[in-house]
């Protein structure tokens, strides 16, 4: 099951991420030119669903898999995000799931409000608790030695100043994130042209086993032409930028940006290498994921539809065979989190983060002296 999931989420991050909405089509447009114009909405409402629906009889035998998921051999598990978004820095996210037949139940909500970040951790312990009784409480009772209450609230700007870690700018990186987004939309654009096309109104991406000689071709050349270190290194940098190059959390993303170069190397070989295996993959799998995307409206009022199904792909290793699913819908328009942000059994947490942060580095600070 492990790799039978791995093949299909795999398609189906790599056909979702950065993906969102733009304005009217043009005739020579295509599915990440369109996605590429996500930037332009900086607010209004959006809920994605995934559905997972997997099959064999080994799975009713697996004992990692929660009860509560299997019905008979199935294991079926949906995750649904409604996310409002007011601004670059203030938008809400309530995060729900449903396993097996039942409803579904709130895992979370989380909410950014400018630098101030609230959890719902009370919906989480009841989540937790209907998979895992004894987990659950033990969540709870360390929810509650924390003083914890429904909701924890912590303030991001006195974590940073008590971590000597410079406050990012959230305007200007998440204009250097747009610009960046953009710059990986066009590369996908022109490394994997020959796997796009339309379907009436909508702009398709589709990976499978009809077109698995064109699918590992475009890998080979996106990974020949050096875009995907490329991508890679200009990640790294923004984070390096958004952190700055001097404090420690900088310098850690810098030496990451470092060290994964060889392995990135590795991996382009190991693509190219491998290419026949990537085909014989995919065939054998019958692979068939189809992404849409559809945008209409014009600016402030863009309605824009994603949607992704993976089509029923068979685990070569076993009897088993699965399905995951993926619809999203975004509505631009002028929103408020205001009535969102909860004023009731909210517990700030900062000034306890602080200490231990600040236990932390003395402990690491005796330890480098030789007092422990």
């Amino acid at each position: 099951m492990k790799k039978l999931l791995s093949i299909v989420l795999s398609l189906v991050m790599v056909m979702t991420v950065f993906t969102g909405c733009g304005d009217k089509k043009s005739e020579n447009s295509s599915f990440f030119k369109e996605a590429a114009k996500m930037q332009e909405i900086k607010s209004g409402t959006a809920d994605v669903e995934f559905n997972l629906n997997a099959k064999g009889i080994n799975l009713s035998k697996d004992k990692e898999i929660p009860k509560q998921l299997k019905n008979g051999d199935n294991v079926i598990l949906k995750v649904k995000m409604e996310v409002t978004a007011e601004s670059e820095t203030k938008q809400a996210m309530k995060i729900s799931a449903q396993y097996g037949i039942t409803e579904y139940a709130e895992v979370t909500t989380v909410i950014f409000d400018g630098s101030k970040l609230y959890v719902n951790v009370g919906s989480l312990a009841d989540f937790i608790k209907s998979i895992d009784e004894n987990i659950g409480k033990q969540v709870e009772t360390a929810l509650g030695q924390l003083g914890a209450g429904r909701y924890i609230s912590l303030d991001l700007k006195q974590v940073c100043q008590a971590l000597n870690v410079k406050i990012p700018d959230m305007t200007n990186s998440t204009e250097e994130m747009q610009k960046l987004t953009v710059k990986v939309m066009e590369t996908l654009d022109k490394s994997f042209a020959d796997i796009q096309g339309k379907d009436g109104d909508d702009y398709t991406l589709t990976v499978g086993s009809d077109n698995a000689d064109k699918v590992a071709a475009d890998l080979v050349k996106f990974c020949e032409d050096g875009s995907l270190k490329e991508i890679y290194t200009a990640l790294m940098d923004w984070y390096v930028d958004i952190f700055g190059a001097d404090t420690e959390i900088g310098k850690q993303f810098a030496e990451m940006k470092k060290e994964s170069t060889a392995q990135l190397d590795e991996a382009v070989k190991e693509v190219k290498e491998n290419k026949d295996n990537i085909v014989s993959t995919l065939k054998d799998a019958k692979v068939n994921v189809v992404a849409k995307l559809n945008i209409t409206g014009d600016e402030g009022k863009r309605v824009c539809k994603l949607s992704v199904d993976s089509g029923e792909i068979k685990d070569t290793d076993s009897d088993m065979t699965g399905s995951i699913t993926m619809t999203s819908n975004v509505k631009e328009e002028n929103v408020s989190i205001k009535e969102l942000i909860p004023s009731e059994g909210v517990v700030d947490i900062t000034a306890m983060v602080n200490m231990m942060l600040s236990q932390f580095g003395a402990a690491a600070g005796a330890q480098g002296t030789g007092l422990y």
